[in-house]
Protein backbone atom coordinates (compact mmCIF):
# COMPACT_ATOMS: atom_id res chain seq x y z
CA UNK A 1 0.00 0.00 0.00
CA UNK A 2 1.49 3.31 -1.06
CA UNK A 3 1.21 6.55 0.88
CA UNK A 4 -1.37 7.80 -1.64
CA UNK A 5 -3.56 4.71 -1.32
CA UNK A 6 -3.31 4.48 2.47
CA UNK A 7 -6.60 5.74 3.98
CA UNK A 8 -4.96 6.19 7.38
CA UNK A 9 -3.40 9.59 8.06
CA UNK A 10 -0.56 9.71 10.58
CA UNK A 11 -1.66 12.58 12.76
CA UNK A 12 0.77 12.07 15.64
CA UNK A 13 3.82 9.97 16.47
CA UNK A 14 4.44 9.55 20.20
CA UNK A 15 8.18 9.03 20.58
CA UNK A 16 9.82 7.61 23.68
CA UNK A 17 12.99 9.61 23.10
CA UNK A 18 14.84 7.77 25.86
CA UNK A 19 13.95 5.34 28.60
CA UNK A 20 16.46 7.05 30.92
CA UNK A 21 14.79 8.91 33.78
CA UNK A 22 15.91 10.72 36.91
CA UNK A 23 12.77 9.72 38.81
CA UNK A 24 11.35 6.36 39.86
CA UNK A 25 7.63 6.81 39.31
CA UNK A 26 5.38 4.18 40.82
CA UNK A 27 2.94 4.00 37.93
CA UNK A 28 5.38 4.27 35.00
CA UNK A 29 4.14 1.90 32.31
CA UNK A 30 7.63 1.66 30.79
CA UNK A 31 9.41 1.10 34.14
CA UNK A 32 11.77 3.89 33.08
CA UNK A 33 15.08 4.50 34.84
CA UNK A 34 18.07 3.30 32.88
CA UNK A 35 18.22 3.88 29.16
CA UNK A 36 17.81 1.04 26.70
CA UNK A 37 21.13 -0.43 25.61
CA UNK A 38 20.24 -0.05 21.94
CA UNK A 39 18.67 3.40 21.82
CA UNK A 40 18.77 5.33 18.56
CA UNK A 41 21.79 7.59 18.21
CA UNK A 42 21.54 11.21 17.10
CA UNK A 43 22.01 10.46 13.41
CA UNK A 44 19.39 7.72 13.47
CA UNK A 45 16.99 10.03 15.31
CA UNK A 46 17.44 12.76 12.69
CA UNK A 47 16.83 10.28 9.87
CA UNK A 48 13.68 9.14 11.68
CA UNK A 49 12.47 12.76 11.72
CA UNK A 50 12.92 12.90 7.93
CA UNK A 51 11.11 9.61 7.49
CA UNK A 52 8.21 10.73 9.67
CA UNK A 53 7.81 13.79 7.49
CA UNK A 54 7.90 11.66 4.33
CA UNK A 55 5.23 9.44 5.85
CA UNK A 56 2.97 12.47 6.16
CA UNK A 57 3.22 12.76 9.94
CA UNK A 58 1.62 15.95 11.21
CA UNK A 59 2.88 16.06 14.79
CA UNK A 60 5.45 14.47 17.09
CA UNK A 61 5.27 14.18 20.89
CA UNK A 62 8.65 13.65 22.57
CA UNK A 63 8.48 11.85 25.90
CA UNK A 64 10.56 9.49 28.01
CA UNK A 65 11.75 8.40 30.43
CA UNK A 66 12.73 12.01 30.70
CA UNK A 67 13.46 13.39 27.22
CA UNK A 68 15.41 16.43 28.47
CA UNK A 69 18.13 14.10 29.80
CA UNK A 70 19.35 13.40 26.26
CA UNK A 71 22.07 15.84 25.20
CA UNK A 72 20.76 15.87 21.63
CA UNK A 73 17.18 16.67 22.64
CA UNK A 74 17.12 20.18 21.23
CA UNK A 75 18.91 19.19 18.03
CA UNK A 76 16.25 16.58 17.27
CA UNK A 77 13.39 18.77 18.49
CA UNK A 78 14.56 21.60 16.22
CA UNK A 79 14.68 19.15 13.31
CA UNK A 80 11.05 18.23 13.90
CA UNK A 81 10.05 21.89 13.85
CA UNK A 82 12.20 22.68 10.81
CA UNK A 83 10.45 19.92 8.89
CA UNK A 84 7.12 21.59 9.62
CA UNK A 85 5.70 19.08 12.09
CA UNK A 86 4.02 20.21 15.31
CA UNK A 87 5.99 19.44 18.45
CA UNK A 88 4.76 18.49 21.92
CA UNK A 89 7.05 17.78 24.86
CA UNK A 90 6.15 15.62 27.87
CA UNK A 91 8.45 16.05 30.88
CA UNK A 92 8.45 15.40 34.61
CA UNK A 93 9.37 19.04 35.15
CA UNK A 94 12.49 18.49 37.24
CA UNK A 95 15.15 19.19 34.59
CA UNK A 96 15.52 22.89 33.86
CA UNK A 97 17.81 25.91 33.68
CA UNK A 98 17.73 29.37 32.14
CA UNK A 99 19.32 27.92 29.01
CA UNK A 100 16.73 25.17 28.74
CA UNK A 101 13.85 27.64 28.98
CA UNK A 102 15.42 29.91 26.36
CA UNK A 103 15.68 26.95 24.00
CA UNK A 104 12.13 25.83 24.80
CA UNK A 105 10.87 29.30 23.88
CA UNK A 106 12.69 29.18 20.54
CA UNK A 107 11.14 25.78 19.81
CA UNK A 108 7.64 27.20 20.28
CA UNK A 109 6.09 23.78 21.03
CA UNK A 110 2.39 23.13 20.63
CA UNK A 111 2.32 21.85 24.21
CA UNK A 112 4.73 21.57 27.11
CA UNK A 113 3.15 18.89 29.27
CA UNK A 114 4.30 18.38 32.86
CA UNK A 115 3.43 15.50 35.17
CA UNK A 116 1.68 16.48 38.42
CA UNK A 117 0.03 13.79 40.50
CA UNK A 118 -0.97 15.50 43.75
CA UNK A 119 -1.68 18.84 45.35
CA UNK A 120 0.94 18.38 48.02
CA UNK A 121 4.56 17.29 48.12
CA UNK A 122 4.09 14.31 50.41
CA UNK A 123 1.92 12.39 47.94
CA UNK A 124 3.48 13.61 44.69
CA UNK A 125 7.01 12.84 45.86
CA UNK A 126 5.99 9.38 47.07
CA UNK A 127 4.46 8.59 43.68
CA UNK A 128 7.43 10.04 41.80
CA UNK A 129 10.03 8.32 43.97
CA UNK A 130 12.06 11.43 44.77
CA UNK A 131 11.84 13.92 47.60
CA UNK A 132 11.66 17.47 46.29
CA UNK A 133 10.08 16.51 42.95
CA UNK A 134 6.86 18.41 43.73
CA UNK A 135 8.70 21.65 44.43
CA UNK A 136 10.83 21.34 41.30
CA UNK A 137 7.81 20.55 39.15
CA UNK A 138 5.95 23.65 40.32
CA UNK A 139 9.06 25.76 39.74
CA UNK A 140 9.11 24.41 36.18
CA UNK A 141 5.40 25.10 35.68
CA UNK A 142 5.59 28.65 37.02
CA UNK A 143 8.66 29.45 34.96
CA UNK A 144 6.98 28.02 31.87
CA UNK A 145 3.94 30.22 32.45
CA UNK A 146 6.16 33.26 33.00
CA UNK A 147 7.87 32.56 29.67
CA UNK A 148 4.44 32.32 27.96
CA UNK A 149 4.93 28.65 27.07
CA UNK A 150 1.79 26.50 26.49
CA UNK A 151 2.00 24.61 29.77
CA UNK A 152 -0.18 21.56 30.29
CA UNK A 153 -0.41 19.26 33.28
CA UNK A 154 -0.95 15.51 33.09
CA UNK A 155 -2.31 13.76 36.17
CA UNK A 156 -2.26 9.96 36.33
CA UNK A 157 -4.91 8.73 38.75
CA UNK A 158 -4.94 5.66 40.99
CA UNK A 159 -6.08 4.89 44.53
CA UNK A 160 -3.22 6.82 46.11
CA UNK A 161 -4.17 10.16 44.57
CA UNK A 162 -7.84 9.86 43.55
CA UNK A 163 -8.95 12.23 46.30
CA UNK A 164 -6.36 14.80 45.20
CA UNK A 165 -8.24 15.85 42.06
CA UNK A 166 -10.35 18.65 43.61
CA UNK A 167 -7.30 20.17 45.31
CA UNK A 168 -5.23 20.03 42.11
CA UNK A 169 -8.11 21.76 40.33
CA UNK A 170 -8.00 24.58 42.87
CA UNK A 171 -4.25 24.96 42.37
CA UNK A 172 -4.34 25.27 38.59
CA UNK A 173 -7.65 26.90 37.67
CA UNK A 174 -7.39 30.37 36.20
CA UNK A 175 -3.67 30.06 35.47
CA UNK A 176 -3.87 29.23 31.77
CA UNK A 177 -2.87 25.60 32.35
CA UNK A 178 -4.45 22.86 30.25
CA UNK A 179 -5.15 19.71 32.27
CA UNK A 180 -5.26 16.12 31.03
CA UNK A 181 -6.45 13.44 33.42
CA UNK A 182 -5.65 9.79 32.76
CA UNK A 183 -5.78 6.60 34.79
CA UNK A 184 -2.86 4.40 35.76
CA UNK A 185 -2.30 1.05 34.10
CA UNK A 186 -0.53 -2.04 35.37
CA UNK A 187 1.94 -2.44 32.49
CA UNK A 188 4.93 -1.26 34.54
CA UNK A 189 6.88 -3.46 36.93
CA UNK A 190 6.71 -1.05 39.88
CA UNK A 191 2.96 -0.55 40.10
CA UNK A 192 0.94 -2.86 42.38
CA UNK A 193 -2.33 -3.89 40.75
CA UNK A 194 -4.25 -3.34 43.95
CA UNK A 195 -3.65 0.40 43.42
CA UNK A 196 -5.66 0.40 40.19
CA UNK A 197 -9.03 2.14 40.25
CA UNK A 198 -12.06 -0.10 40.47
CA UNK A 199 -14.94 0.50 38.06
CA UNK A 200 -16.83 2.86 40.38
CA UNK A 201 -13.72 4.91 41.09
CA UNK A 202 -12.98 5.05 37.37
CA UNK A 203 -16.50 6.32 36.72
CA UNK A 204 -16.09 8.95 39.44
CA UNK A 205 -13.02 10.34 37.62
CA UNK A 206 -15.11 10.70 34.49
CA UNK A 207 -17.82 12.46 36.46
CA UNK A 208 -15.22 14.76 38.04
CA UNK A 209 -14.10 15.83 34.56
CA UNK A 210 -17.71 16.29 33.43
CA UNK A 211 -18.64 18.36 36.49
CA UNK A 212 -15.52 20.49 36.05
CA UNK A 213 -16.53 21.15 32.45
CA UNK A 214 -19.99 22.22 33.59
CA UNK A 215 -18.80 24.51 36.37
CA UNK A 216 -15.80 26.19 34.76
CA UNK A 217 -15.29 27.80 31.38
CA UNK A 218 -12.81 26.35 28.91
CA UNK A 219 -10.59 29.37 29.50
CA UNK A 220 -10.66 29.10 33.30
CA UNK A 221 -10.11 25.34 33.43
CA UNK A 222 -9.40 23.56 30.14
CA UNK A 223 -9.65 19.90 31.22
CA UNK A 224 -9.96 16.67 29.25
CA UNK A 225 -9.89 12.97 29.89
CA UNK A 226 -7.27 10.88 28.08
CA UNK A 227 -7.97 8.13 25.54
CA UNK A 228 -8.72 5.60 28.29
CA UNK A 229 -11.51 7.59 29.91
CA UNK A 230 -14.72 5.68 29.17
CA UNK A 231 -17.21 5.86 26.31
CA UNK A 232 -20.89 6.13 25.34
CA UNK A 233 -22.23 7.49 28.60
CA UNK A 234 -25.88 8.52 28.91
CA UNK A 235 -24.90 11.31 31.31
CA UNK A 236 -21.39 12.44 30.41
CA UNK A 237 -20.50 13.98 27.08
CA UNK A 238 -17.23 15.04 25.51
CA UNK A 239 -14.80 14.45 28.36
CA UNK A 240 -12.10 13.89 25.72
CA UNK A 241 -11.40 16.16 22.75
CA UNK A 242 -13.60 14.02 20.51
CA UNK A 243 -17.30 14.64 20.09
CA UNK A 244 -17.67 10.89 19.77
CA UNK A 245 -15.43 7.95 20.55
CA UNK A 246 -14.50 6.34 17.24
CA UNK A 247 -12.45 3.43 18.46
CA UNK A 248 -8.82 2.83 19.34
CA UNK A 249 -6.59 5.10 17.25
CA UNK A 250 -3.49 2.86 17.39
CA UNK A 251 -2.33 2.47 13.80
CA UNK A 252 -5.30 4.52 12.62
CA UNK A 253 -4.07 8.06 13.32
CA UNK A 254 -1.25 7.55 15.84
CA UNK A 255 1.76 5.34 16.35
CA UNK A 256 4.29 4.86 19.12
CA UNK A 257 8.07 4.80 18.75
CA UNK A 258 10.30 3.22 21.36
CA UNK A 259 13.75 4.69 21.93
CA UNK A 260 15.32 1.67 20.19
CA UNK A 261 13.26 2.21 17.03
CA UNK A 262 10.51 -0.34 17.66
CA UNK A 263 7.17 0.77 16.22
CA UNK A 264 3.85 0.05 17.93
CA UNK A 265 0.39 1.37 17.34
CA UNK A 266 0.36 2.84 20.85
CA UNK A 267 3.13 2.99 23.45
CA UNK A 268 0.59 2.36 26.22
CA UNK A 269 0.14 -1.14 24.76
CA UNK A 270 3.53 -2.08 26.18
CA UNK A 271 3.66 -5.60 24.76
CA UNK A 272 6.22 -6.89 22.26
CA UNK A 273 3.50 -8.90 20.51
CA UNK A 274 2.28 -5.59 19.06
CA UNK A 275 5.61 -4.49 17.55
CA UNK A 276 5.03 -3.73 13.86
CA UNK A 277 8.71 -3.41 12.94
CA UNK A 278 11.87 -1.47 13.70
CA UNK A 279 13.05 1.64 11.86
CA UNK A 280 16.59 0.26 11.64
CA UNK A 281 15.23 -2.42 9.33
CA UNK A 282 12.21 -0.76 7.70
CA UNK A 283 11.38 2.91 7.29
CA UNK A 284 8.55 4.24 9.40
CA UNK A 285 6.70 5.12 6.20
CA UNK A 286 6.85 1.54 4.96
CA UNK A 287 5.68 0.29 8.35
CA UNK A 288 2.79 2.75 8.38
CA UNK A 289 1.78 1.93 4.81
CA UNK A 290 2.08 -1.84 5.20
CA UNK A 291 -1.33 -3.24 4.15
CA UNK A 292 -0.96 -6.00 6.75
CA UNK A 293 0.13 -3.66 9.54
CA UNK A 294 -1.81 -2.73 12.67
CA UNK A 295 -4.36 -5.40 11.82
CA UNK A 296 -5.93 -5.45 15.30
CA UNK A 297 -7.38 -1.98 14.69
CA UNK A 298 -7.41 -1.54 10.92
CA UNK A 299 -9.09 -4.88 10.22
CA UNK A 300 -11.52 -4.85 13.14
CA UNK A 301 -14.68 -6.90 12.69
CA UNK A 302 -17.66 -7.07 15.04
CA UNK A 303 -16.88 -10.70 15.80
CA UNK A 304 -13.46 -9.63 17.15
CA UNK A 305 -15.10 -8.11 20.23
CA UNK A 306 -14.73 -9.86 23.56
CA UNK A 307 -17.50 -10.76 25.98
CA UNK A 308 -17.49 -7.29 27.57
CA UNK A 309 -18.46 -5.67 24.28
CA UNK A 310 -20.06 -8.31 22.09
CA UNK A 311 -23.60 -7.38 21.12
CA UNK A 312 -23.32 -3.78 22.34
CA UNK A 313 -25.33 -1.23 20.35
CA UNK A 314 -22.25 1.02 20.10
CA UNK A 315 -19.78 -1.67 18.99
CA UNK A 316 -19.55 -0.71 15.30
CA UNK A 317 -18.28 2.75 16.22
CA UNK A 318 -16.61 2.06 19.58
CA UNK A 319 -14.80 -1.12 18.46
CA UNK A 320 -14.43 -2.37 21.99
CA UNK A 321 -12.97 0.73 23.61
CA UNK A 322 -9.38 1.45 24.60
CA UNK A 323 -7.16 -1.52 23.73
CA UNK A 324 -4.63 -0.67 26.43
CA UNK A 325 -7.36 -0.84 29.07
CA UNK A 326 -8.86 -3.91 27.42
CA UNK A 327 -5.56 -5.82 27.42
CA UNK A 328 -4.72 -4.78 30.97
CA UNK A 329 -8.09 -5.85 32.38
CA UNK A 330 -8.94 -8.89 30.25
CA UNK A 331 -5.86 -9.90 28.26
CA UNK A 332 -7.80 -9.31 25.03
CA UNK A 333 -8.24 -6.47 22.56
CA UNK A 334 -11.68 -4.92 21.87
CA UNK A 335 -12.98 -5.95 25.27
CA UNK A 336 -12.74 -2.87 27.50
CA UNK A 337 -14.82 -3.52 30.65
CA UNK A 338 -14.36 0.06 31.91
CA UNK A 339 -16.81 1.51 29.41
CA UNK A 340 -19.10 4.20 30.86
CA UNK A 341 -22.01 2.55 29.08
CA UNK A 342 -21.27 -0.78 30.77
CA UNK A 343 -20.77 0.80 34.19
CA UNK A 344 -24.00 2.80 33.94
CA UNK A 345 -25.93 -0.32 33.04
CA UNK A 346 -24.94 -1.63 36.45
CA UNK A 347 -25.15 1.61 38.46
CA UNK A 348 -28.54 2.60 37.04
CA UNK A 349 -29.89 -0.88 36.44
CA UNK A 350 -33.35 -0.20 37.87
CA UNK A 351 -33.70 3.17 36.14
CA UNK A 352 -32.77 1.70 32.77
CA UNK A 353 -35.49 -0.96 33.14
CA UNK A 354 -38.08 1.83 33.37
CA UNK A 355 -38.57 3.43 29.90
CA UNK A 356 -39.47 6.85 31.36
CA UNK A 357 -36.52 6.93 33.77
CA UNK A 358 -34.19 5.77 31.00
CA UNK A 359 -35.49 8.58 28.79
CA UNK A 360 -34.86 11.12 31.57
CA UNK A 361 -31.31 9.85 32.02
CA UNK A 362 -30.63 10.26 28.32
CA UNK A 363 -32.27 13.70 28.34
CA UNK A 364 -29.99 14.79 31.18
CA UNK A 365 -27.01 13.68 29.12
CA UNK A 366 -28.33 15.47 26.05
CA UNK A 367 -28.64 18.76 27.93
CA UNK A 368 -25.04 18.52 29.08
CA UNK A 369 -23.87 17.72 25.57
CA UNK A 370 -25.45 20.85 24.07
CA UNK A 371 -23.30 23.14 26.19
CA UNK A 372 -20.30 20.79 25.97
CA UNK A 373 -20.28 20.97 22.17
CA UNK A 374 -19.74 24.72 22.37
CA UNK A 375 -16.85 24.26 24.79
CA UNK A 376 -15.16 21.51 22.80
CA UNK A 377 -14.12 23.88 20.02
CA UNK A 378 -12.38 26.21 22.45
CA UNK A 379 -10.80 23.29 24.30
CA UNK A 380 -9.39 21.94 21.04
CA UNK A 381 -7.68 25.26 20.35
CA UNK A 382 -6.27 25.42 23.87
CA UNK A 383 -4.81 21.91 23.69
CA UNK A 384 -3.27 22.84 20.32
CA UNK A 385 -1.34 25.64 22.02
CA UNK A 386 -3.72 28.60 21.67
CA UNK A 387 -4.01 30.11 25.16
CA UNK A 388 -5.38 33.53 24.09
Amino acid sequence: MSKKSNPYRLECAVWEFTLKCNLNCLHCGSTAGGKRGDELNTEEALVLCEDLKKAGCLAVALMGGEPLLRKDFFKVAEKIKTLGMDLSIITNGTIYSDEIFEKLKKLNPRALAVSLDASKAEIHDKIRGQKGAFEKTWEFVNRGLKEKLPVSIITTVHKMNLKELPAIREQIKGKGIAWQIQTAGAEGARFPKEMLLDADEFYSVGFFIESSRRNYSALELPVIGAHDMGFNSMLMKNITLQNKWRGCEAGISVLGIRSNGDILGCLAVNDDKFIEGNIRETSVGDIWNNPKGFSYTRDFKLEDAGESCSGCEFLADCKGGCNEMSLMKTGKTHNDPYCFCKIEQRLFKEDIKNPFKKFMLKLSGLKSSLSADRKIKKLSKIFLGDRV
